[in-house]
């Protein structure tokens, strides 16, 4: 399932987890943990993560703590197809658990120049 993302993405994951404080990192799984309550843990629901992780690495989000802002991209994806009403109904409980815990609406991103 993780051959799915690239080798660059995969260390982009992992940099990211290294530098994340243990907040972000609480964030980070729950957002997670919430989004399969829905969608389902099984090898379809955690695809559907997996998606979100490549979304997440090719945008440059500094920090997976904004894992729910980018669930939503699953809306376009051939992926979710079949899931469309649980990526929805995810969307709307990550968007509630991101005011909830006053988490921004926008990603934090790397400036390239």
């Amino acid at each position: 399932m993780l051959d799915y993302l690239t080798d660059e993405i995969k260390l982009k994951i992992i940099d990211r987890w290294k530098l994340m404080s243990e907040t972000d990192k609480a964030h980070f799984i729950n957002q997670v943990a919430l989004a399969l309550s829905v969608w389902g843990s099984d090898e379809k629901g955690r695809e559907l993560v997996v998606e979100v992780l490549k979304y997440m690495g090719e945008n440059g989000t500094t920090t997976l703590a904004d894992f729910g802002i980018y669930a939503e991209r699953l809306l376009t994806s051939k992926s979710a197809a079949g899931r469309i009403d649980k990526v929805k109904r995810a969307c709307l409980i990550l968007e509630g658990y991101r005011i909830k815990n006053s988490l921004p609406s926008e990603p934090h991103k790397e400036l390239q120049i």
